[in-house]
């Protein structure tokens, strides 16, 4: 799953890693890349697309994107 903000300017996709675990990714054309581990390998991937699709839509994306993660608990850590 993978979204571009209305303006194109920002992108928010999920990835799998070999260890079966995910990544969320938000990039930005201003060169801003930021990957957000998730917590649990068995996370809803359904809910985790939701908070995607909600984070995109919203005015800005990266917090949009942490509250929706926030909103349906789904754990992750920030990189550090």
């Amino acid at each position: 799953m993978a979204y571009h903000s209305e303006n194109g300017q920002e992108f928010l996709g999920l990835r799998s890693r070999s260890n079966g675990c995910h990544q969320v990714i938000y990039d930005a054309t201003l060169g801003q890349r930021i990957l957000f581990d998730i917590k649990d390998p068995k996370a809803n991937l359904q809910a985790i697309d939701e908070a995607l699709r909600e984070g995109v839509r919203s005015r800005n994306v990266l917090s949009g994107l942490l509250k929706a993660l926030n909103r349906r608990n789904i754990d992750f850590e920030y990189p550090s």
